[in-house]
């Protein structure tokens, strides 16, 4: 099973301590304290950033971002797992029941 496969539609994350989110425009800038890196992220991941900072699961969001642009549910659910996985790898989120 590979990571994003762990990651289903009903999953919800929540953002680590140790990050500051920053919206500059559409986009939005994260700052991992931790270890003083920045990450940037486009309109559409600040959508997906602004849906997990909300508590929202995964398949949420995905119907969120198919309301808003032109993409296919499982094809923005792929991408918001591959973002996740992502954000995961970074220490930027935490997936809810587990460790």
């Amino acid at each position: 099973m590979t990571d994003t496969e762990e990651l289903s539609p009903e999953t919800r994350v929540r953002i680590a301590e140790s990050v500051y989110a920053r919206e500059f425009g559409e986009e939005i800038v994260l700052l991992e304290f931790g270890r003083g890196e920045y990450f940037g992220l486009d309109p559409l991941g600040a959508e997906v950033w602004r849906g997990l900072e909300r508590g929202a699961a995964l398949g949420e969001i995905a119907h969120e971002i198919v309301a808003r642009w032109d993409v296919a549910w499982d094809r923005a659910l792929r991408d918001i797992q591959d973002l996740v996985s992502q954000m995961r790898d970074e220490r930027l989120i935490e997936v809810e029941g587990r460790s």
